[in-house]
């Protein structure tokens, strides 16, 4: 199995080598997202911020919004409150995200949004292998979505039984419900 995820891992990662719309393609996605009822009805919601290869959601910093982000902490992922991008700090990947000190969010919130190297119309995501999201989702709460490219869209993930399901996927041209 891990060959297999191995395997969609270098392809997805050539793809994203290549992407060049990746700007107006996020700004889409962002669009879709925030006009989305899922989006519109939640108050509370968990986000991430973009590695290079992945899709930049919060370049416009959501209003009205109660927003949390995932910190790196061991092994785990420690999710907080955060007001404004001024808050975020580089992380142990380079990835931004809260001070150690910001207040902790909990694990209950209305939508998670993930990000993954690959998603499938099932529920199923590829991270990047260090299966932090997964341990993060089997203790969290909320309607959870992928969030990537089209190209990233795939028709099937291998999936192990610790891998945690997505309930939907948000690309810049679509929002599918993810089907058991």
């Amino acid at each position: 199995m891990n060959e297999a995820k191995d395997f969609l891992r270098k392809q997805i990662q050539e793809i994203s080598r290549l992407r060049t719309d990746a700007r107006a393609s996020s700004a889409e996605l962002t669009r879709r997202l925030r006009g989305w009822t899922a989006w519109e009805s939640a108050v509370r919601i968990c986000a991430f911020c973009a590695l290079g290869d992945e899709p930049e959601i919060l370049a416009l910093w959501p209003e009205g919004k109660r927003v949390a982000l995932p910190r790196v902490a061991g092994d785990e992922l420690s999710v907080h409150w955060v007001a404004c991008r001024e808050e975020l700090v580089p992380g142990k990947f380079g990835i931004l995200e809260p001070r150690a000190d910001a207040p902790s969010a909990g694990r209950a919130f209305d939508l998670i949004l993930v990000p993954g190297m690959a998603f499938d119309r099932t529920g199923g995501r590829l991270g990047r292998g260090k299966g932090y999201y997964d341990r993060f989702l089997t203790s969290a709460s909320g309607f959870v979505a992928g969030v990537c490219f089209d190209d990233q869209l795939v028709s099937e993930v291998p999936r192990e039984p610790h891998d945690a399901r997505i309930d939907a996927v948000v690309t810049p041209s679509s929002i599918s419900l993810c089907d058991p």
